[in-house]
């Protein structure tokens, strides 16, 4: 295993000083980008892996047990095109919250837009643009994002109610990196 230097941890920390917020018992890669933490809502034993980003200028809420493929991206601004002073827009950004439910699994490299609201137990197929809401346990996949089918929700809320959600344990490969391993040098 690679060991990181005091550089490192101090960057590091500086960059995701408001995850003293976070539960510790999530996994964020350390290649992950994060603006504006300090609007992040993250619920425990979520899971965020390589290259993503997430720009949280409008605010985000992530819940329990969800997951993100490696390069996803979550947007919560967007331009303001319909300016009547420049183009192709102006220097306003529409900031709009974004949520995403629990036991969600987001795929590789889908881009979850501004506004959006994945309910709990969704599914979004990888390389997804997701540009609306999307119902609780549904599985989209395109660009845009359109639902394909849903889950057996019975079956969900079952496994839901038992606490049987996916262990984040099992999401642990040698790259990763828990929050409370660098929360200790805060």
């Amino acid at each position: 295993m690679k060991i990181l230097s005091k550089d490192y941890w101090r960057r590091k920390i500086r960059r995701y000083k408001h995850l003293k917020k976070l539960k510790k018992e999530n996994i964020i890669d350390k290649t992950v980008v994060i603006m504006r933490p300090e609007n992040l809502e993250l619920g425990g034993k979520v899971y965020i892996g390589e290259n993503c980003k997430l720009y949280c200028e409008g605010g985000l809420k992530i819940g329990a047990y969800t997951k993100f493929g490696q390069g996803t991206i979550l947007l919560t601004t967007n331009h303001n095109y319909k300016s009547t002073t420049r183009v192709p827009y102006d220097n306003i950004g529409h900031l709009q919250r974004t949520e995403i439910g629990k036991n969600c699994w987001i795929g590789v490299r889908c881009v979850i837009c501004p506004g959006v609201k994945i309910e709990d137990g969704a599914i979004v197929a990888m390389g997804s643009v997701v540009t609306k809401s999307i119902p609780k346990g549904a599985i989209v996949g395109g660009n845009p994002a359109k639902i394909i089918k849903y889950r057996d929700i019975e079956l969900y809320d079952k496994l839901d109610s038992e606490g049987m959600s996916y262990p984040i344990e099992n999401e642990l490969p040698r790259q990763w990196e828990r929050i409370d391993e660098f929360k200790k040098y805060l």
